[in-house]
């Protein structure tokens, strides 16, 4: 299994979605690894997120499969605010 190294901007838009930056240059065999290395590199990744968010972000190990699930889903229906 490979794992990915994900940035999720804390700036949020209006809908409550957010920016992703995903580390494609490498990928990780176990999701220590990736923790590990994220770990190690993590002022470099606070310059990147600030650089491509203006902002903060999570950091988040992904599995490659997994997050592409996740990118592929549907965002859920909005219904309308009822006003009473």
């Amino acid at each position: 299994m490979k794992w990915i190294l994900v940035l999720i901007s804390m700036n949020l838009y209006a809908d409550g979605s957010a920016d992703h930056f995903v580390f494609t240059n490498t990928m990780y065999h176990s999701v220590e690894e990736c923790q590990a290395i994220a770990q190690i590199n993590m002022k470099n990744i606070e310059d990147i997120a600030i650089r491509e968010f203006n902002g903060p972000a999570k950091v988040y190990c992904f599995r490659e499969d997994n997050f592409i699930k996740y990118m592929n889903q549907k965002p859920p229906e909005k219904t309308p605010k009822v006003q009473l």
